[in-house]
């Protein structure tokens, strides 16, 4: 019985905070001297009864809605607008403080107009100093990196607590926010910050330090750069400058330095660390490179065999001889060897 009118009160608590936002929100809309100030006041009257403008990180369960200290920064400004105009799905499932009530709570709705005046607000007064921009470049995801991301994802647990869409379906826990549309939703140099070290934005609510290293991380917030964008334009890297300027004399050199201890000088397989390896390296004499699909070629040396699904005893050589060196190593590859002969 005691339980029955705690929850009861906490109804009434959030029916209430909830009324009075609808009643600020939906009243006719006032005329102030600018849209900044029309903002501010539509901030200050109905946002502040809920989220938090400033402070530090706290728990959820001592917070009524998400925090918009850093909402400059966090959301993509078109997303934000559709969001505040009510053409956005609820982003917790279960309700952001599912401790009170696991339903989820509608989102008060204002004009489109005091829409861009408020996100427009938070870019200008809300901005993350902790962020740094352009520390995510978007435009050189690839779509092999986002499907790694894809399970990495995964594999870090993420799935426990965020849905994600796969195959048309959704999966994963709803205790926090959905990341079904994460790729419109937010700023991926945010993402990426907070994913760094998440209890930078949140303490004591379940959220998850995960063992990951920065380019898994990378991977992810690709991955979910991509989530719910059709359109979304992945970066070949093969077209990049390098390539352009690949040398096949510097390329001989990396693979004397790099390539050879396993495939040989020649690319018969017969490096000194050959002898004892299963399985064997490649013979690349034995294979006409000028035929091997570029992205194949690219991915292989990059990231290495386990993440193509080969030997984990291919490295993956992106951080050793970076990109030009890649360039340099493939066209040395499509210009030595053409098969059998």
């Amino acid at each position: 019985m005691k339980e029955a009118v705690m929850n009861v009160r906490k109804g009434v608590v959030i029916g209430g905070a909830l009324l009075l936002l609808v009643g600020v929100i939906s009243a006719p809309r006032l005329l102030f001297g600018s849209d900044q100030t029309r903002a501010k006041e539509l901030i200050q009257q109905a946002c502040v009864q809920c989220h938090r403008l400033e402070g530090q990180a706290e728990s959820r369960f001592n917070l009524r809605a998400p925090d918009l200290i850093w909402a400059g920064s966090k959301y993509q400004r078109s997303w934000l607008i559709r969001w505040l105009t009510g053409k956005e799905a609820t982003l917790y499932a279960k309700g952001y403080r599912w401790d009170l009530s696991e339903t989820a709570v509608k989102h008060p709705v204002v004009a489109d107009s005091d829409a861009e005046a408020i996100a427009d607000y938070f870019e200008k007064n809300n901005k993350d100093p902790r962020v740094k921009v352009g520390a995510f470049d978007v435009s050189k995801v690839t779509k092999f990196e986002a499907a790694f991301g894809g399970v990495a994802y995964k594999a870090h647990a993420c799935l426990g607590c965020h849905t994600i869409e796969e195959n048309g379906k959704l999966i994963g826990g709803q205790q926090s926010a959905a990341l079904q549309n994460a790729g419109q939703r937010y700023n991926m140099d945010w993402l990426y910050r907070f994913g760094q070290n998440p209890q930078d934005f949140i303490i004591h609510t379940g959220e998850f330090l995960a063992d990951a290293t920065d380019p898994q991380l990378r991977a992810v917030i690709g991955y979910l750069a991509a989530q719910d964008v059709p359109d979304f334009k992945y970066y070949e890297p093969w077209t990049a400058p390098e390539f352009g300027k690949a040398s096949v004399g510097r390329g001989k050199v990396i693979y004397k330095e790099y390539c050879a201890q396993c495939h040989g000088f020649t690319g018969k397989g017969d490096g000194p660390a050959a002898a004892t390896l299963e399985p064997k390296p490649a013979i690349h004499a034995n294979i006409n490179f000028s035929e091997v699909p570029t992205e194949y070629l690219y991915n292989m040396i990059n990231y290495g065999g386990a993440a193509m699904g080969k030997s984990a005893n291919m490295p993956y050589w992106r951080l050793t001889i970076d990109q030009q060196g890649v360039a340099d190593v493939m066209a040395y590859l499509k210009a030595t060897f053409k098969g059998p002969r």
